[in-house]
């Protein structure tokens, strides 16, 4: 970026948007709005968050470029899409629309080669050449796949209790803690929208006993099922670092490089966010 433009940056996901305004004077403010994922809302409901949320925070600050990373922006129907109404609402035709997993690899990777993955409360992965992404493992979703995500842990702590696997002391607390009525969480699962975020909920409880025996094996399980289902089957993966952005992957860091050591890899950054990154990255200094 130029030092005389003003850009703004978006990290979306399906139920909360970051947003980054970098000024001249590279002074930034940070804002949040709620997701902008393009398979759940229209051109002109992402307009009408624009206008009503976004612009009014941001005082009316003229933007010269805006540099959008998001779940669901994959397809040219979806991008055009997002492209068309962010040119329209910021009035400029500097607009770039790429997937989260773009945005997670130029967080860890800046211009250097290396693979990505997120960990958060889904999961994808990504190979990158330092400029582009190269080969992406497909992504299953919350049913079929995600593993080491969020609602990949939020499931085995239902499994567990359900299962009658889980410890009486983990079992006591987690009833205190949450509404483990059966009726109540197969109806949220199967009845209710966005029943991924509602079963990666669960996964909180795993960060407040990330010490126990039980919820270690859970850990180690599903970080090691996430490398090995996605991580490894990148041609060249050990002559690369492997970095991760996420909640997940954060929290949970010196287990993960634990299994990433133990399966020959080179730990590159673990960023809980990749916003800061892709600051540095778009002010060219990674």
């Amino acid at each position: 970026m130029s030092s005389s433009q003003t850009i703004l940056l978006a990290d979306s996901g399906s139920t909360k948007t970051e947003w980054c305004l970098v000024k001249q004077d590279n002074t930034s403010k940070t804002l949040f709005t709620g997701g902008l994922n393009p398979y759940y809302h229209t051109e002109e409901s992402i307009g009408e968050i624009l206008r009503d949320k976004l612009i009014p925070a941001l005082d009316n600050i003229p933007v010269d470029g805006v540099y959008f990373y998001g779940a669901g922006c994959t397809g040219d129907e979806h991008t055009t899409m997002l492209r068309k109404v962010l040119s329209d609402v910021f009035g400029t035709e500097t607009v770039e629309v790429e997937s989260d997993i773009m945005g997670s690899v130029r967080a860890v990777c800046g211009h250097k080669p290396g693979i990505a993955g997120i960990l958060g409360t889904g999961a994808n992965s990504c190979k990158y050449d330092g400029e582009k992404v190269i080969d992406n493992v497909p992504v299953l979703g919350f049913i079929l796949g995600d593993e080491g995500s969020a609602g990949y842990f939020g499931r085995k702590i239902l499994q567990g209790y359900f299962y009658r696997e889980m410890p009486e002391d983990l079992k006591n607390d987690l009833e205190a803690s949450y509404d483990m009525n059966r009726g109540t969480i197969l109806e949220n699962v199967y009845k209710k929208p966005q029943p991924n975020t509602y079963v990666a909920g669960f996964a909180k409880f795993i960060g407040r006993h990330s010490g126990h025996p039980y919820i270690q094996g859970i850990l180690r399980e599903g970080l090691q099922e996430a490398v090995q289902r996605h991580i490894l089957k990148y041609d060249g993966v050990y002559e690369v670092p492997v970095g991760f952005v996420g909640s997940v992957a954060y929290h949970n860091a010196a287990l993960l490089r634990d299994v990433l050591r133990e399966n020959g890899l080179t730990t590159g950054e673990i960023l809980q966010n990749p916003m800061p990154n892709l600051v540095k990255y778009h002010r060219g200094l990674i």
